[in-house]
């Protein structure tokens, strides 16, 4: 294990950042000759409005692109050796630049996909108890906002060893791991945040499906 210094510390967090503020979606729809997807649909530079505006393959390769801007940052630096607390901040930043992204005016994505990355590369079990309950919900009600919330939640108590040390990678002992658990207490609550709007729709019962009939207002 290789325990770096502040300032490397702060230069990969900050690559991070710059690699997660990297606006795929954006850039694959102007690319496609299909517009500005801020103004399509959602408005939201992610997967599922790529897909809404450009189509099935556009939208797939958000997504993929999206984890992968997440996913490599954390990977390399855990390669390296960085202990889990300093993963857990690496991870943070990358999620962070996609939601706030500075090319945008921090007006970014919803973090889903990029957290799926950072998790992916930080200890992929630790992703399967959020992917189980994200495909339950979205089978049973066909919202991917319900599912993204819950799942982005159930990243706490997984990422905390509560359920099961299988789930997560163990904090050194003394203040770095306090440190590493602020960090996955706010990514998740980053990618709820940004699901305010969402959320209130679902509890006013105009949120669109993925499939089915779309109820929600244009700017949703």
């Amino acid at each position: 294990m290789h325990t770096p210094t502040l300032n490397t510390f702060l230069l990969w967090c900050l690559a991070s950042y710059l690699a997660g503020s990297i606006p795929f979606g954006l850039i694959l729809v102007k690319l496609a000759g299909k517009g500005d997807v801020r103004a399509q649909g959602s408005g939201n530079i992610g997967a599922t409005n790529v897909m809404r505006a450009g189509g099935k393959w556009l939208g797939i390769l958000t997504l993929v692109l999206d984890a992968a801007k997440g996913f490599t940052p954390v990977f390399l630096a855990k390669q390296l050796g960085f202990p889990a607390e300093a993963l857990s901040w690496i991870a943070l930043s990358a999620t962070a630049g996609h939601i706030y992204t500075p090319w945008l005016k921090f007006q970014g994505g919803k973090g889903v996909a990029t957290a799926l990355g950072v998790i992916l590369g930080y200890h992929p079990a630790m992703v399967l108890p959020s992917l189980g309950a994200f495909a339950l919900l979205l089978g049973i009600f066909r919202y991917v906002s319900l599912g993204s919330v819950v799942a982005a939640l159930l990243v706490i108590p997984a990422a905390l060893g509560l359920l099961g040390a299988w789930a997560c990678l163990p904090f050194l002992m003394g203040d770095l791991a306090r440190y590493g658990i602020v960090a996955w207490i706010l990514l998740p609550m980053l990618v709820v945040r940004r699901h305010a709007t969402n959320i209130q729709r679902l509890m006013n019962g105009t949120e669109s499906k993925l499939w089915g009939s779309k109820k929600e207002a244009p700017n949703a």
